[in-house]
């Protein structure tokens, strides 16, 4: 495995890449996936049924359900201290846990925010029809998940995602990390480290890496998830594993 991942790397390397040209050719990202049973000690849990898991690799936990009725209900986990008052009505100083019911169409609904800025539930407040309920964070189910998570990145630099239904053919709605390599940079994770990240993460959690070359049309990696210049999750695996080469 470790050598055929080798020669996928750095063909998908030499693709673009040019060494007396200042600029992203070269590039390679692999996108891990993990299956469900990487993680059995991972605490589970779910507002009810038909909800969809939206984010949790971060503070905070959504999930989303189409009521069919021309409404939906999102429910977020881990949100953090507003201006706005608490549920109790008195200064908000701990995280809380909404439950929200509101149009379909609404801004909040319809703008994608579950999926990267849930926090922004709270814009519900100042929907009409919304429907909110809000209970302390503390002690609930997902606050055992983030704490989980949170000593799993403490101890491998990372925390997996979870793709979206639909988005990712070759592992839909698994969890995943994106490694972004850029060869030829100093500062930058380079090709050996990829490899070696790739490798342990195969090893350890019986993960499937995917390789994805650059594409200067797009100017990023062809690879599914998207930003992958800007991901710093190799960069971190690295330092926190000593995985560095140099």
């Amino acid at each position: 495995m470790k050598r055929s991942l080798r020669r996928k790397i750095e063909s998908a390397i030499n693709e673009t890449w040019n060494p007396r040209r200042d600029n992203p050719r070269g590039q390679v990202t692999v996108v891990v996936s993990f299956p469900e049973s990487a993680f059995p000690d991972a605490p589970q849990w779910s507002p009810g049924p038909r909800f969809e898991a939206t984010a949790g690799a971060g503070s905070e936990y959504a999930w989303l359900r189409d009521n069919l009725d021309g409404t939906s209900t999102a429910v977020v986990a881990g949100i953090g201290p507003k201006e706005r008052p608490a549920a109790d009505g008195g200064p908000w100083t701990e995280p809380e846990v909404w439950t929200a019911t509101a149009p379909t169409g609404c801004t909040f609904m319809d703008s994608g925010a579950l999926w990267d800025k849930p926090h922004r539930i709270t814009w519900l407040l100042d929907e009409p029809e919304a429907v909110i309920h809000r209970e302390p964070y503390s002690g609930h189910p997902a606050a055992a998940m983030h704490d989980y998570w949170e000593q799993f990145r403490q101890r491998w630099g990372f925390v997996p995602g979870r793709m979206s239904r639909g988005r990712y053919p070759f592992a839909d709605r698994r969890r995943f990390a994106v490694l972004h390599a850029m060869p030829g940079w100093d500062n930058l994770p380079n090709e050996v480290e990829l490899l070696k990240a790739t490798v342990l993460l195969a090893r350890t959690f019986d993960s499937t890496p995917q390789v994805y070359g650059y594409d200067p049309q797009r100017r990023d990696t062809r690879d599914p998830i998207g930003a992958a210049s800007i991901d710093p999750t190799l960069g971190d695996i690295v330092r926190r594993l000593e995985l560095s080469t140099r």
